[in-house]
């Protein structure tokens, strides 16, 4: 499953095994894939200097369309893909009636179980690498890391996921395994932590990372 788009500008690198450094590299790999796209840029780009877009570059671009300016392009507008001001950010900020009375207790529960130690800064995620099955080995198609470093000590390992906007980005995990908040606090709780949360503690959890959610930023 692709990562969500939203808030990725705040990602310490992009896509899952973390093969693109920022935005640009990101956007370039799509663009080329035979499985998604397909483009060869000798192709592309004589195709868009016919169209509105050979004059939209070159007021921006003094060398007008080049495959760098077409990935810059494309990066700088998914920088503006962000939704500040959630509730929670408003609760951070001192409104204490932003959020609800299960949301806090959501969030307390989510600090004390460890939830935090993964998903924390400013994209409640997105900064650093996890293995996926710290607890409990799992099975998985792709296996991290790996693929990029062929190092075997980085199986497995994957870059933690944004919760911002969790609640409207299912299906969830890196392969889409499950479709369900619940199932997924649920999951990571026992194969990430080792522990067994009461329906209780899921609702509050999942309450709370529905204060993540946030109104697209988009200019």
């Amino acid at each position: 499953m692709p990562p969500t788009v939203l808030n990725s500008v705040f990602n310490f690198v992009q896509f899952w095994d973390g093969r693109a450094k920022n935005l640009q590299e990101q956007a370039l790999g799509p663009i080329t894939n035979h499985v998604e796209m397909g483009h060869d840029f000798n192709n592309l780009i004589p195709k868009m200097e016919k169209t509105h877009y050979n004059d939209k570059f070159k007021a921006i671009y003094k060398d007008g369309i080049t495959p760098y300016n077409i990935t810059n392009a494309i990066a700088e507008f998914e920088k503006t893909l962000i939704t500040p001001n959630t509730p929670f950010d408003k609760y951070l900020m001192g409104d204490n009636k932003a959020i609800t009375k299960d949301q806090k207790e959501g969030y307390e529960i989510f600090k004390n179980q460890g939830c935090i130690a993964c998903h924390h800064g400013i994209n409640i995620g997105g900064n650093l690498y996890a293995k996926f099955g710290v607890i409990s080995q799992l099975k998985s198609d792709s296996k991290g890391r790996l693929e990029v470093t062929q190092n075997e000590l980085d199986k497995y390992y994957f870059k933690v996921p944004t919760l911002r906007n969790i609640e409207l980005t299912a299906p969830y995990l890196h392969d889409g395994r499950i479709d369900e908040l619940e199932g997924v606090v649920k999951f990571m709780a026992h194969y990430q932590l080792g522990k067994s949360l009461d329906e209780n503690e899921v609702k509050k959890i999942v309450s709370f990372l529905k204060s993540l959610t946030g109104k697209i930023n988009s200019y």
